[in-house]
């Protein structure tokens, strides 16, 4: 396939791209059946399902095969068997979600094709720039209008490892550990911010009745090149996720995973762990020092499953 026929193939699944079958429906764009119940997923390539299919040579088909086997498909399979969204008064309809469809807004990184330049990876900002007036406009239509039917049930959100990781293993790990502190501070302060205003967009705009789902992250160091290549990789980001004492570190009040279950919280929203369950046959490894695969897909969907159904 030509590169232009990728690219042209790719921004239908990111924008707008649907099935065949309305209550299957996983969507990449924001125009889901009218009348339907709706799971809204915002964030970055994890949430796109990267690496939890093989990649073959059209990158359109891998990105559909990733966001086919990803945790936001797995979830939203769990969703239709087991999330009560009828307001039906019909004890029948509150086994499952089954009409339920899926708005995935989330993305991977684009490579440079025909022309066009590369998108880097999903951070929070780009979340505020790309995704998010998309979501909260999908909001405001379908939970603030008549029908409680067509209702955004479920909004997810996966994003932050991209503000996080490339930056503090860059000035804490490379030459110049000195600037380890400062680069800490200015990365959790600015990721705060941008986070907390995507989570209260979306708390705005889907009412305070809908579940929000955040996700902390896991540990991807260990089990890659960079791991391998500095044992010292594994633990320093256990540090920086988790908090306590690192020797010739020192004391890390709050970890970032605990600023995402804090600020989750501040907008009444849960947080699927990650960290405690993701282990190195769960990741991709190697020179990927950041994505899981299939199986890890499968329990980062389990872990959003028990904060929405048990």
């Amino acid at each position: 396939m030509r590169r232009s026929r990728w690219l042209v193939a790719l921004s239908v699944l990111v924008l707008g791209a649907s099935t065949a079958s309305a209550a299957q429906a996983d969507q990449g764009g924001v125009d889901p059946v009218p009348g339907l119940p709706v799971y809204l997923a915002l964030g970055d390539s994890v949430a796109n399902g990267q690496e939890s299919a093989p990649r073959v040579v059209d990158y359109a088909t891998t990105v559909a095969g990733w966001r086919a086997n990803g945790y936001v498909a797995q979830l939203a399979d769990t969703l239709r068997d087991r999330f009560d969204c009828s307001p039906a008064r019909s004890a029948d309809a509150r086994s499952g979600c089954k009409a339920l469809q899926v708005v995935n807004l989330a993305r991977s990184a684009v490579p440079a094709m025909d022309g066009h330049p590369a998108l880097p990876g999903v951070t929070t900002q780009t979340v505020i720039d790309e995704q998010l007036p998309q979501a909260t406009a999908l909001l405001r239509a379908r939970n603030h209008d008549a029908n409680p039917r067509n209702d955004v049930e479920v909004v997810t959100l996966t994003v932050g490892g991209n503000d996080i990781f490339g930056p503090i293993t860059t000035a804490c790990l490379g030459p110049t550990p000195a600037t380890c502190p400062a680069a800490i501070g200015a990365a959790f302060a600015a990721f705060s911010s941008r986070y907390a205003a995507v989570l209260g967009q979306l708390r705005e705009a889907a009412g305070p009745g809908t579940p929000i789902v955040t996700m902390t992250y896991y540990n991807p160091l260990r089990s890659c090149v960079l791991g391998q290549g500095n044992p010292a990789a594994g633990a320093f980001a256990d540090w920086f996720l988790e908090g306590g004492t690192l020797p010739g570190l020192g004391t890390l009040p709050a970890g970032f995973n605990d600023l995402i279950t804090a600020i989750s919280a501040q907008h009444g929203a849960r947080t699927a762990d990650t960290f405690s369950i993701l282990a190195g046959t769960d990741l991709v490894g190697g020179t990927d020092c950041l994505h899981p695969n299939r199986l890890g897909h499968t329990k980062i969907a389990a872990a959003f499953a028990a904060q929405l159904v048990g």
